[in-house]
């Protein structure tokens, strides 16, 4: 076979990469309706079915070298999460399409995807393309890890780290019994935050870098928050104490808030920030943990092309 010519052959074919134990096994089950809706779409494809952590990446990093024309994440933001970090590392630009059928589906919800298998699939293969923001974590050993949600320490990553263990149905309810179950463990962290040269040091619950609006099944943690600006947005939950918390638990679904005294939002294109060094705190990304402080968040603009 000459050089190049499996690659021409694949450049009109979709690759999908499903994670069958997101949304508790169910994503499984859309299988062969993904598998016939691009069959009359006429769209020649090749369905990936992971089999453990991690093997998204280097799959989407395959389809990508190949000159896939497309590459659909099926699953929730991990699994997202797993396809942005191998479209990332080729040396190709591919499309992100997204199908969302995990429990935490918040980047499908803050960029407008998911409206039926049918009609998500449409869109994905004729609709739009535009250019987004990507995060990243540096973490102080030399490693980096993509995000193009929202990453977090502290209580966020605890309970992120619980949601994910959890075999209840639904975002919302997994997310929020795992918020109970860590809450009367939790202490808040000392953390040393620098935002584009400016600093919050002191006792905190939560820090977030947000390059989408919503997290945690739907909570919209930073209102203010665009795939497209070219900025993250820093989201700090001041020494809040655990009642306090649970008080103010709905108002974040509705945004509302950015108005406690001891919230602390902006706009920051880096973001470092140093815990104790005797009390490290969990770092997520898109809901999964990954490491520890301290960590420095930065935004890559534009990096990554979105379908749909």
């Amino acid at each position: 076979m000459a050089p190049g010519l499996h690659a021409r052959e694949d450049e009109d074919r979709i690759g999908v990469i499903l994670n069958p134990t997101a949304g508790g096994g169910r994503s499984l089950a859309h299988l062969s309706q993904i598998a016939a809706t691009l069959s009359r779409l006429r769209c020649p494809h090749h369905i990936h079915v992971t089999t453990g952590p991690g093997e998204a990446t280097s799959v989407a990093r395959s389809f990508a070298d190949r000159h896939y024309s497309l590459v659909i994440a099926v699953g929730g933001d991990g699994t997202v999460n797993e396809v942005v970090n191998g479209l990332l590392t080729s040396s190709r630009e591919t499309p992100l399409g997204v199908l969302p059928a995990g429990r935490g589906s918040d980047f499908a919800r803050g960029t407008g995807s998911g409206d039926g298998i049918e009609l998500t699939l449409e869109r994905l293969v004729a609709g739009r393309r535009r250019r987004i923001d990507v995060g990243r974590a540096l973490f102080d050993d030399g490693s980096s890890r993509a995000f193009v949600n929202v990453a977090g320490l502290g209580f966020d990553a605890v309970v992120a780290q619980r949601a994910a263990r959890s075999r209840l149905p639904g975002s919302t309810l997994a997310y929020l019994a795992a918020l109970g179950y860590s809450l009367a463990r939790y202490r808040n962290v000392e953390a040393s935050i620098v935002a584009d040269g400016r600093q919050h040091t002191g006792p905190v619950c939560s820090v977030l870098a947000a390059n989408g609006r919503y997290f945690g099944g739907g909570m919209l943690i930073a209102p203010a928050a665009d795939v497209a600006d070219g900025l993250l947005d820093l989201a700090i939950l001041g020494d809040l104490s655990k009642m306090d918390l649970i008080r103010n638990v709905p108002r974040v679904y509705r945004g509302a808030h950015v108005n406690h005294p001891k919230f602390i939002g902006a706009k920051a294109r880096s973001i470092r920030v140093d815990g104790s060094p005797f009390q490290p705190a969990l770092v997520q990304l898109d809901g999964e943990v990954v490491g520890r402080t301290p960590v420095t968040f930065t935004v890559e603009p534009s990096r990554l092309v979105l379908a749909g």
